[in-house]
């Protein structure tokens, strides 16, 4: 397999390389027979955020533990909620995204 770079200067990428390796001409270019594996690190906020990427798509869609004594509950006629406070919320809702607009 081939891959192209485009756009790109060769003679950019000799002066480069030769930065790096110290101001040898050739070391590390291209054809120039010197086997040199290319590397990368990450930070470490980025390898913090690669862990929670991961552990997010574990994660069940649902969490179990919270939602089941509410289906019971509602299985059973107990679960109660007070208009009150569904109405209050929804009114300070409002007023807060009145209140950002503003």
């Amino acid at each position: 397999m081939v891959t192209r770079i485009k756009s790109v200067n060769v003679g950019q990428l000799g002066r480069l390389s030769r930065k790096r390796t110290g101001g040898k001409s050739g070391g590390g270019v291209a054809g120039s027979g010197a086997a040199r594996a290319d590397d990368a690190e990450f930070s470490s906020g980025a390898k913090t955020l690669g862990l929670a990427g991961e552990a997010i798509n574990a994660a069940p869609d649902v969490r179990v533990e919270l939602v089941e004594p509410i289906r019971e509950a509602l299985a059973g006629g107990r679960y109660q909620v007070s208009s009150l406070e569904v109405a209050d919320k929804i009114l300070r809702q409002v007023l807060m995204e009145r209140k950002k607009s503003i």
